[in-house]
């Protein structure tokens, strides 16, 4: 846990020198509207396993609106802390996004509100479809560089293991948006 947190400190310490860079005040993602974000999300326990992934995020800007496809590879790590096959799922899906606030465009800081669905691929225990919604806190960039990407939200997973039971869960998110 500690390495992982480690990490996503270092994320975000890399990502905070380039917002300081404020010398060019055009808008350039106007027109590229299209963003990718990697992401380390790491949710409430469940049944004696820590549900943690990583998520790539392909998204689309239209005005306050977004359009996402997204590639999510999710661990359920047990506390004996032995990951096998049979405890990992590969997911696609999409979702939308609507920004909050700010509503001026030349605010840096952004709230999005984010909903997605995916299905699990292949076959696997854990086999499942993830309904999220949460809230991310975005940075506008002047320009194209890396910038911080910060979430918490609501997950629900449906497991197709009849022994398995719907996981109702809390998460948080963090990762960086080029």
């Amino acid at each position: 846990m500690k390495k992982i947190i480690s990490l996503i400190l270092a994320m975000i310490a890399i990502s905070l020198p380039m917002l300081a860079d404020d010398s060019n005040n055009n808008v350039d993602h106007k027109l590229f509207p299209i963003f990718l974000e990697a992401n380390l999300t790491a949710s409430t326990p469940y049944k004696g396993s820590l549900p943690f992934s990583s998520v790539l995020d392909l998204n689309y800007k239209i005005k306050r609106f977004s359009l996402h496809a997204l590639i999510d590879g999710t661990y359920f790590l047990p506390k004996e802390n032995m990951t096998k096959n049979y405890n990992k799922t590969f997911n696609l899906g999409g979702g939308i996004g609507f920004e909050l606030f700010p509503e001026k465009e030349n605010e840096r800081n952004v709230f999005e509100v984010r909903a997605s669905v995916t299905r699990s691929l292949g076959s696997s225990e854990y086999r499942n479809t993830a309904y999220k919604i949460g809230l991310q806190w975005l940075v506008r960039p002047y320009k194209r560089c890396l910038t911080p990407s910060i979430g918490v939200g609501y997950c629900l997973r449906s497991f197709s293991a009849k022994e398995l039971s719907t996981y109702n869960g809390l998460y948080v998110t963090l990762g960086i948006r080029f």
